[in-house]
């Protein structure tokens, strides 16, 4: 893990336990942990703080903004931790009630049991509402395999369940709490509730008006099977980017949803036009065939940091397979006049056959005009599944390569397990994750 990364999950943890610290110092304390009911009541407030701030924070992570890209190493991680913060911020919000009402058991279980039911206290009813908001779009993200268009709808649902918990921390001061949790409690209920709340509305309201897409038109369409490539070209300023990197469009076509959708950029880094090859593989990428010529596409990004540049002295072993070929397309590229390059990049792209293997005429080009670059296409109907032997037989050994990943979930799962299993370290092995959800 980079010091970035580290730096910031160093971040989300220290401010997760800010309201600990509040607590601890400006409230009862540790002094009053005398009992039973002391102690579970207050784990109780502390769980809630804690995951109320967790949830706040994740708002922040969904808003696509650079400077967290740069912390955590790409967007896609920045996903990943985005999960993790959710998952850990649920977990904390449904053991704060449990704890509260925990005092109450076993002497007063009718008590417990009115604790965690509608009530004429709408502190309380808030809270509940919240909760059950909470669990229901988490099992729908975990448990559901909605289409993406209406996960999303249902998704920025997440704003109005986080309002209902600030209702419940504002109002249960009044009602429910039977002591004073610590003084200022209320600046900083409003500091973590400013924080979510910008978060929700800068991802769903404000970005798009302050920071304008790029414009772009499709230029051409051509189709292979169930293989398209698009090229677009841009109305005004292109955007600058690396190749390697992706880019959110969003196609105004009445036949094809408006949601953005990440798509690889498959040509050389900052080419005027922008290249992306798209396979119909579910319900959005279907409607791709009703996108015409002078369609105008909105471009936002580039993400990702997926690049071969972070490692120039080093030989690189670049692993694909299927659609996931794309990102190395435009890398190949960038490596045939890469003057700073001083290591070689061997790409072994997995594919049934022949007929499957996508810009395999450019690899063949590359590698005919600079010994930096080698291809070797492995054709699995012939040779069977790929895994880190048959990497080891082609490339020679592993000691002091980078590797680069793109492909389905199966093959990169399947390879990253195969390549840690001969002793080639996480820290070496690159990849990219478009599934967002």
């Amino acid at each position: 893990m980079k010091i970035k990364t580290i730096f910031g999950w160093l971040v989300i943890l220290l401010i997760s336990l800010i309201p600990v610290y509040l607590w601890a110092r400006l409230g009862p304390g540790f002094a009053e942990l005398v009992d039973y009911a002391s102690i579970t009541h207050a784990l109780g407030e502390i769980f809630g703080l804690v995951g109320i701030t967790m949830f706040a924070m994740t708002f922040i992570l969904s808003t696509r903004i650079k400077w967290i890209e740069d912390v955590f190493g790409g967007l896609d991680k920045v996903y990943i931790t985005h999960a993790i913060l959710g998952g850990t911020a649920l977990i904390l919000i449904l053991a704060h009630p449990i704890f509260l009402v925990l005092k109450f058991v076993p002497s007063q279980v009718y008590q417990a049991t009115l604790y965690l039911l509608p009530s004429s206290y709408w502190s309380v009813n808030f809270g509940i509402i919240a909760l059950i908001g909470l669990i229901a779009l988490i099992f729908i993200t975990l448990f559901t395999r909605m289409k993406y268009h209406k996960w999303k709808f249902t998704h920025e649902f997440m704003g109005l369940v986080f309002l209902f918990a600030v209702f419940h921390t504002f109002l249960v001061r009044n009602s429910a709490a039977k002591d004073n949790i610590f003084a200022g409690y209320f600046i900083f209920a409003a500091i973590v509730s400013l924080i979510g709340l910008f978060g929700f509305s800068y991802s769903l309201f404000i970005k798009n008006r302050l920071f304008k897409n790029a414009v772009y038109s499709i230029k051409s369409i051509k189709q292979k099977n169930d293989l398209f490539e698009i090229i677009i070209t841009p109305e005004h300023k292109p955007i600058s980017y690396d190749a390697g990197q992706f880019v959110f469009l969003r196609f105004y076509n009445k036949n094809v949803s408006k949601e953005a959708h990440p798509f690889s950029i498959a040509s050389e880094s900052n080419a005027e036009d922008i290249i992306i090859i798209v396979k119909q593989l579910g319900d959005y990428t279907s409607k791709i065939v009703h996108l015409r010529k002078g369609d105008k596409v909105s471009v936002e990004g580039p993400y990702g940091r997926f690049s071969y540049k972070k490692h120039l002295k080093k030989d690189q072993i670049w692993l694909a397979a299927g659609i996931g070929i794309t990102p190395f397309i435009g890398m190949a590229q960038d490596v045939m006049t890469d003057e700073d390059l001083q290591g070689k990049v061997t790409l072994i792209y997995s594919a049934k056959s022949e007929d499957e293997l996508i810009g395999s005429n450019i690899f063949y080009d590359v590698s005919k005009q600079t010994s930096k670059f080698a291809f070797l296409p492995w054709l699995s109907k012939k040779q069977g599944r790929i895994n880190a032997k048959a990497v080891f037989d082609i490339s020679g050994k592993f000691k002091d390569k980078e590797f680069f990943l793109c492909g389905p979930t199966a093959f990169k799962e399947s390879m990253i397990k195969s390549l840690i299993e001969n002793k080639v370290s996480k820290n070496h092995i690159h990849e990219e994750v478009f599934d967002f959800r």
